[in-house]
């Protein structure tokens, strides 16, 4: 008597799988359909290595190697890791493995979404988030495009869910039109949320009330707000915020950007991506450490209460009219990066940089040895130079001519103990002759560095030989061309 059924024969198997596979073509069909489109697979008579979610034993009592599930056993907690390492769509279909993983994406502390290039159904999305378990979401990152009025209220809704989960990171980046969508007011009364990143082409309405006291972290790419109200409300509601950044479209309607936090120490601002614009900034900062100004325009601000700045960046302004900033750059910053040409900016001809200890001098604009040589003469106490250009053409840069100096800088002969030279075009006149005037009159210099990328083996040992033979002390000075 036979022990059991016969094994079917490789015919027989092979019109099941097609089967199988012409049911998961079929839309009609309910597992084509919500937020992941996995395939039915499970009864599929053959089977890979690996867990896959297919392959039955074909002999009754038969165990293969291809059913063999190792990564069940794993520890609960660096299943999670593994499974925050995915995207959450992702993640969602290692639920069709088995009855224990049906469970496990859905107690994921970090939550991604990115629908962007894909079409994403936010209706199944809050039905999948209402089934999570985690009790505190560390992180919800969500990527989509607003088409319709229907989808802009599901998106409403997920943010909603989101909130009453505990969220700490929030960050939304949304394509859709201008004026589509509103915010739900329980975004600005979140009391977990730590650090809240916005990208999106809306205008915000922000209540009167508003209480974010645990953010720390603010970022505002093309968020436009109703009225300059708005702004004050939203940042008046977080008493512990320390880093704000805000990118402005050229479309915004705000004229005065009015930014009073006594708990700020970090803000950048990009003023726009070209155009003319009417805007200003009102900036009250008594515990501000690090500025950032990137833009094209002219930077207009009023600029209070700033005694802890030390480090500032100023990147593409063509012209800054708040005496004040000016004022503070010469009295109290240490660190200054500037990408700027004196062709078009320029510093007041009688002002020092009293505190100055560091200077990064983007050497791509025009005429930069010019703005170089004011920076040297006005900073005494220099200790670090370092000069940087990623950009391989430089055509336009060659305006003028470098002329060295009648006098001696004094920080070069007196503090200067590091000089860095990133990008250093070892061909051309002008940085030769600059690359040699600092190096020549330094007498503290303990470190020179200069790196090239496009320099044979041979030309390196001229260039280096070169720069080398005019530093004073080369026991003391460690000299490296990368």
């Amino acid at each position: 008597m036979s022990s059991g059924p016969l094994p079917l024969p490789p015919s027989k198997l092979k019109e099941i799988e097609k089967n199988i596979d012409e049911r998961n073509d079929d839309e009609n069909l309910k597992n084509t359909t919500g937020l992941v489109k996995m395939p039915y697979t499970l009864l599929f008579p053959t089977g890979e290595g690996g867990v896959t979610g297919r392959g039955i034993p074909n002999k009754k009592g038969s165990k293969s190697k291809n059913t063999l599930d190792r990564i069940s056993d794993l520890p609960e907690p660096l299943i999670q890791r593994i499974l925050c390492l995915l995207p959450t769509k992702v993640a969602i279909t290692t639920s069709v493995l088995s009855k224990k993983w049906q469970s496990h994406w859905k107690k994921t502390p970090k939550i991604n979404f990115d629908g962007l290039n894909r079409s994403v159904e936010l209706e199944n999305l809050c039905k999948s988030l209402l089934s999570h378990k985690a009790p505190v979401l560390q992180r919800f990152h969500l990527k989509v495009g607003l088409d319709g009025r229907t989808n802009v209220i599901d998106f409403g809704i997920l943010i909603g869910i989101a909130l009453t989960r505990n969220v700490r990171e929030l960050v939304l980046k949304v394509h859709s039109t201008r004026d589509l969508f509103k915010f739900p007011r329980i975004l600005f009364e979140c009391e977990t949320l730590e650090t809240l990143k916005l990208k999106l082409n809306v205008i915000m309405t922000v209540p009167s009330s508003v209480s974010l006291r645990s953010l720390r972290t603010l970022n505002l790419q093309y968020v436009d707000f109703g009225h300059e109200r708005s702004v004050v409300n939203l940042l008046s509601g977080c008493p512990n915020l320390q880093d704000l950044v805000v990118h402005r479209d050229p479309s915004c309607s705000v004229n005065t950007f009015k930014i009073l936090v006594p708990s700020l120490q970090r803000l950048t601002i990009h003023n726009g991506d070209g155009g003319e614009h009417d805007w200003s900034y009102m900036i009250n900062t008594p515990s501000l450490k690090y500025l950032n100004i990137e833009g094209s325009e002219d930077f207009e601000s009023s600029l209070m209460n700033v005694p802890e700045l030390t480090e500032v960046n100023i990147t593409n302004v063509l012209e800054i009219t708040d005496e004040k900033l000016l004022t503070v750059l010469t009295s109290s910053v240490k660190r200054l990066s500037l990408a700027l040409s004196p062709l078009k900016f320029e510093f007041p001809v009688d002002c020092i940089f009293e505190q100055l200890v560091c200077l990064e001098l983007f050497t791509y604009k025009k005429a930069w040895w010019d703005l170089l040589s004011f920076m040297l003469h006005s900073s005494p106490k220099l200790q670090v130079l370092r000069l940087i250009d990623e950009i391989c053409c430089m055509d336009n840069v060659g305006v003028g001519k470098w002329n060295q100096p009648q006098n001696v800088p004094e920080c070069l002969f007196s503090h200067l103990e590091t000089f860095m030279w990133k990008g250093y075009k070892w061909d051309r006149k002008q940085e030769i002759e600059v690359a040699k005037y600092i190096l020549k009159n330094t007498n503290h210099l303990k470190r020179a560095t200069f790196s090239s990328k496009r320099i044979s083996y041979r030309d390196r040992l001229e260039v280096v030989n070169d720069l080398k033979s005019v530093v004073r002390d080369t026991n003391s000075c460690k000299f490296e061309f990368i």
